[in-house]
């Protein structure tokens, strides 16, 4: 046991130059660029320690497994699932994000984030976005689903499965279902201080408004941009939330770091916070105003909606009665 112990502790061996190198920068990158400080600092003097002891020795002649070890370890050391490793020797300048190009390659196959539509009983509509693709590649998709989705009476929105995305989609995605004009949703700081706000968008599609009821879906695996679309409506009050806590990633990603022996992170520099609550979802998720299972969150939405309606009904004869 003690021998065990001894060798998992042993210096990366002189055949992981490349390796040692890279965690090196690794760490130097955190603490120069994650967006909380103090984390930054804990983290890099953890990775520091870690590569001292060995820990980061498994892989050395695998350099995709290597990227992968350091993500998990990074997360785990960070506690922020956003930061990764790729091994992307093939970019054509520094920095470059391969994973990027291969994630937009399958924006056709995944109906460009727009995964299903439906009119259900009731003139409630039910809409479930799979991902957030830069705005030029989704727009026509999410601009067919909204105008689809516009004559109802009410709208459920399903998150789930949407590992995240760009915020040029999320963001006109949150303000279709807030009036013109309102207050702006979230604000976003890196460690220099408040960035400039974004605007709000010129819609590209039918406004939902503020008016009728919004039902949004998470869990687990609702991730980073969908997240901020559900924090957000749901801080303002506009919408009411189901199904379990979402994945809590609310960091936001910088520019690809080039490492040594060809791989690169990448790391979040960006905090969102929203004005009505002073904070966000890191870490947390999303945590929905009615928790329900996987298989009864459509049905426990389409039944608070339609209570919604029949009150609005009710109260709308009631005012209209001589």
């Amino acid at each position: 046991m003690i021998t065990a112990i001894l060798l998992a502790m042993q210096p990366m061996p002189a055949d992981c130059t490349d390796e040692h190198d890279a965690i090196t920068q690794m760490a130097e990158a955190i603490e120069q660029k994650y967006v909380l400080a103090e984390a930054a600092k804990r983290s890099a003097v953890a990775v520091r320690s870690k590569l001292q002891q060995g820990a980061f020795s498994q892989n050395c002649n695998d350099s995709e497994a290597f990227a992968k070890q350091m993500t998990e370890q990074l997360r785990t050391i960070l506690n922020d699932g956003h930061v990764f490793v790729e091994y992307a020797p093939k970019s054509s300048r520094a920095g470059e994000d391969d994973w990027l190009e291969e994630w937009r390659d399958g924006a056709r196959a995944r109906g460009f984030g727009v995964k299903q539509v439906e009119r259900m009983s009731g003139n409630i509509s039910y809409l479930h976005l799979t991902d957030f693709f830069e705005f030029s590649v989704a727009r026509k998709a999410m601009a067919s689903a909204f105008e689809l989705a516009s004559s109802s009476d009410g709208l459920i929105l399903d998150l789930r499965n949407n590992p995240g995305g760009s915020p040029e989609t999320e963001w006109p995605v949150q303000w279709t279902f807030m009036a013109s004009g309102s207050t702006i949703p979230l604000h976003h700081e890196t460690r220099d201080g408040k960035k400039p706000d974004m605007k709000e968008p010129a819609l590209q599609w039918p406004r939902y408004g503020s008016d009728r009821p919004l039902a949004i879906l998470v869990d687990k695996t609702t991730f980073s941009a969908p997240e901020a679309v559900a924090y957000s409506l749901q801080a303002q009050g506009r919408a009411v939330v189901f199904g379990s806590p979402s994945g809590g990633g609310a960091h936001m990603l910088g520019d690809a770091v080039p490492l040594t022996g060809g791989w690169q992170i990448v790391i979040p520099e960006t905090r969102p916070y929203s004005p009505h609550t002073g904070g966000n979802w890191e870490g947390t998720g999303v945590i929905p105003d009615f928790q329900t299972s996987k298989e009864d969150a459509i049905e426990a939405a389409q039944k608070w909606i339609t209570a919604q309606l029949e009150s609005k009904r009710a109260a709308s004869k009631t005012e209209t009665a001589p």
